[in-house]
């Protein structure tokens, strides 16, 4: 089990490889805008591979036309997350040679990845809001005509990611009803999740596809086996067939259901073609 609101990474896992990557600097000034941009990029948790990439230059300077926005430095931690640790070595070379399945990959599968737990649950039309305005500024900035690409996924998207924001606190408020209060300490109802879960005899730490729900029984099958799995413990008033629910299930000696332990990520179906399983 893992901490509260932590995310698993769903890409393939890789081999632990070192990338050096070496900036010659013409004159003193170089190296102090080089630091200055480095203190900026880190209030959004921006990797200093960034710096040398095309992306870098364009993210701090739109962080710097409103630099105490909050909704801009967290939209920019999310893109910058998916940029360097997600696509890694894969990210395209420049803004013109994104293709469309880069942005939808963004928006329905690696949104939902690092969502938050929030008393409003407003992250989701809050990042596509961001977005949007950001696809603006770069069309303008950059001569790209990305505007209506994004601006159709996100029609698409924002009913289906609203749901699985909805889903996520849902569970999570279920397990820890104080969750947003300011004394809130989950160490204690961690622990206690925990112990039920390793008194279960049989688990499983995998993506589900929902196929059906009955009663206040959820129908989940497994991405790698397509085993079929009967749950408890789940909204089922809100949960619909077609959700991909990442998490842990449990399955205690002499009982017949299944029990939902742990959520590490909500997704919506037309994500699912960018969930890649670990072998």
């Amino acid at each position: 089990m893992k901490n509260i609101n932590s995310t698993k990474n769903i890409h393939d896992e890789k081999e632990p490889q070192m990338k050096v990557l070496l900036k010659h600097f013409e004159n003193p000034q170089e190296h102090e805008i080089m630091v200055r941009n480095m203190k900026i990029s880190a209030e959004f948790d921006m990797r200093h591979r960034g710096h040398f990439l095309f992306y870098g230059k364009d993210f701090i300077d739109y962080k710097l036309e409103r630099p105490y926005d909050k909704d801009r430095n967290e939209f920019l931690r999310i893109l910058s997350n998916f940029m360097s640790n997600v696509l890694e070595d894969d990210c395209p070379s420049s803004w013109k040679k994104c293709k469309r399945p880069f942005w939808e990959e963004l928006i329905f599968t690696h949104l939902p990845l690092v969502m938050h737990i929030t008393p409003e649950q407003k992250q989701v039309e809050t990042f596509l809001y961001q977005l949007k305005m950001f696809i603006q500024w770069l069309d303008k900035r950059s001569g790209t005509t990305w505007f209506p690409v994004v601006n159709k996924f996100s029609k698409e998207a924002i009913s289906d990611l609203k749901l699985c924001e909805e889903v996520l606190n849902t569970i999570f408020l279920r397990d820890f009803p104080q969750l947003h209060q300011k004394d809130f300490s989950p160490e204690q109802q961690i622990e206690k999740a925990n112990q039920s879960f390793k008194q279960c005899t049989k688990r499983r730490d995998s993506l589900f596809e929902v196929t059906s729900v009955i009663d206040q029984i959820t129908v989940l099958k497994e991405f790698n086996t397509y085993i079929t799995y009967y749950v408890k413990g789940l909204p089922t008033h809100i949960i619909v067939p077609g959700l991909i629910m990442s998490g842990c299930i449990g399955r205690k000696s002499g009982t017949l259901l299944w029990e939902w332990f742990q959520t590490d990520g909500i997704y919506p179906q037309k994500g699912k073609k960018y969930i890649k399983l670990s072998s």
